[in-house]
């Protein structure tokens, strides 16, 4: 028996222009795999203000129908840094947090897959945005099976390294792809967008990466965040640095693509990098 509640954390369903599956695909797919929750990420470009109070409608009407979670949030891009948000119910909530009284918002805003950005932006984010958390460890842009450790030695010399909250996110596009990292809540966490939501704003909560057993324990059970980036050094990561290497060049080979073949490759793309 399960002593934990899992979920996903960055999923896109077809409210996202690259997004494959419904809201209720999703669901239904996560559900059968274990999980009991998945914060959504839509793109907010690809959103109007009808079509996200359509989405919101939707998720709501899923979570009372099927008893999965789903939790509205979309992906906004602020000042070149792309940045979760939730829970999203109007769309001038987001509207507003470009301006300077939006930043009171009551939204919880995670910094996403960092690791694609160059530190001095990642700093400047960091300090002109309320950031509750970071996406430490984003499973299609780092990778299933090692830690981005150029990240993780950023985010080790920041002031605040240990305040943040650090997130294991998917970034899945697709129920075909695998789910290499969950969030996991106390098992007596009710199962509603408020009580999840209110344990990830508490930080009561583990990141942990499937395929290695990795964790980072956020709130009452957390760890001084150099003594665990020592800890997970030790391992080894056979695998993950042999993907890697297979990895690195098929990169290289596809950002060399013009850009309307990077976009015919889209899904050969996410799904070598879901498995490699």
């Amino acid at each position: 028996m399960r002593d934990s509640i899992d979920g996903a954390f960055h999923f896109h369903s077809t409210y996202s222009h690259d997004g494959k599956n419904t809201l209720s695909e999703i669901a239904s797919t996560l559900s059968e795999a274990g999980l009991s929750f998945c914060v959504m990420t839509e793109h907010f470009e690809d959103l109007d203000e009808e079509s996200l109070a359509s989405y919101v409608r939707e998720v709501s009407e899923i979570n009372r129908k099927t008893g999965f979670v789903l939790i509205p949030g979309v992906e906004v891009h602020l000042s070149g840094v792309d940045t979760i948000v939730f829970p999203v119910n109007e769309y001038q909530q987001v509207i507003r947090l470009n301006s300077e009284k939006g930043l009171g918002e009551p939204l919880f805003m995670v910094m996403a897959h960092p690791s694609k950005y160059p530190p001095d932006l990642l700093a400047r984010h960091l300090e002109r945005y309320p950031i509750n958390g970071i996406e430490m460890w984003n499973q299609q842009a780092d990778g299933g099976r090692i830690p981005p450790f150029g990240l993780l030695e950023f985010l080790g010399k920041q002031p605040s390294r240990n305040q943040k909250l650090y997130f294991f996110g998917c970034d899945l596009h697709s129920t075909r792809l695998t789910v290499a990292n969950v969030l996991s809540l106390q098992k007596q966490t009710s199962l509603t967008v408020d009580a999840i939501v209110n344990e990830l704003r508490r930080g009561e909560f583990i990141s942990r990466n499937r395929p290695t057993g990795v964790e980072f324990h956020n709130g009452s059970l957390r760890k001084d965040f150099d003594a665990w980036l020592l800890a997970i050094r030790r391992k080894s990561y056979a695998r993950g640095k042999l993907l890697q290497r297979i990895r690195q060049p098929l990169r290289s080979l596809y950002r060399s693509l013009p850009r309307n073949a990077q976009h015919a490759l889209n899904d050969f793309k996410n799904f070598v990098r879901n498995k490699v």
